[in-house]
């Protein structure tokens, strides 16, 4: 049977995967591609991750060009899920996926789909092990990806923070539904 370190950690290799190959689709932004990580650390993350992808190299040309197209948020996003750390998860595990999962973010579909996971509970799972404080901040049970931008909203000072491309969504009512207005009769 499996353990939940190792389920988590073959969620996590998923999750990475997902990302990069969705980035290479074209089905989430080129920049996801490398993750944000610097030539040296993105090698070293296929690696040990994904060792059948370091036999074709990016070129560091390439990997810069990758890199310019980076959304302001990205680095931002990534460093909220990292901050929230559980403290037995590796550091540099929770670093790959915190950049896979904001990465993500920036895709056109549910996060779970960018991850090329199999649903919200696989989201919810990885979160649960590598980001505990930040899974129990979801009391709502909210959307992920909502409830991301939410928190980096909040920490900035910018309530209503929303995730690019919700508005083209066909959930996109579930997740941010109309606000009643409440008017007071006197």
């Amino acid at each position: 049977m499996e353990t939940a370190e190792s389920q988590a950690y073959r969620l996590m290799v998923r999750a990475i995967h997902g990302t990069l190959r969705n980035a290479q689709e074209g089905e989430i932004p080129l920049f996801a591609w490398t993750l944000g990580l610097t030539q040296p650390a993105y090698q070293a993350m296929l690696a040990q991750c994904l060792p059948d992808l370091t036999e074709v190299p990016l070129s560091a040309q390439q990997h810069a060009e990758l890199g310019h197209n980076t959304p302001p948020d990205f680095a931002q996003l990534a460093q909220l899920l990292y901050s929230h750390r559980s403290p037995d998860a590796d550091p540099l595990h929770a670093d790959w996926l915190a950049r896979a999962i904001a990465a993500a973010c920036f895709g056109n579909r549910h996060l779970w789909q960018d991850l090329e996971l199999s649903g919200r509970d696989d989201v919810s799972f990885l979160m649960r092990g590598y980001f505990a404080s930040l899974h129990e901040l979801n009391g709502q049970s909210l959307k992920w990806k909502h409830f991301l931008f939410m928190e980096l909203g909040l920490q900035r000072g910018q309530p209503g923070l929303r995730p690019p491309n919700c508005e083209r969504c066909d959930n996109y009512s579930l997740c941010f539904p109309p606000r009643r207005v409440e008017r007071c009769m006197k």
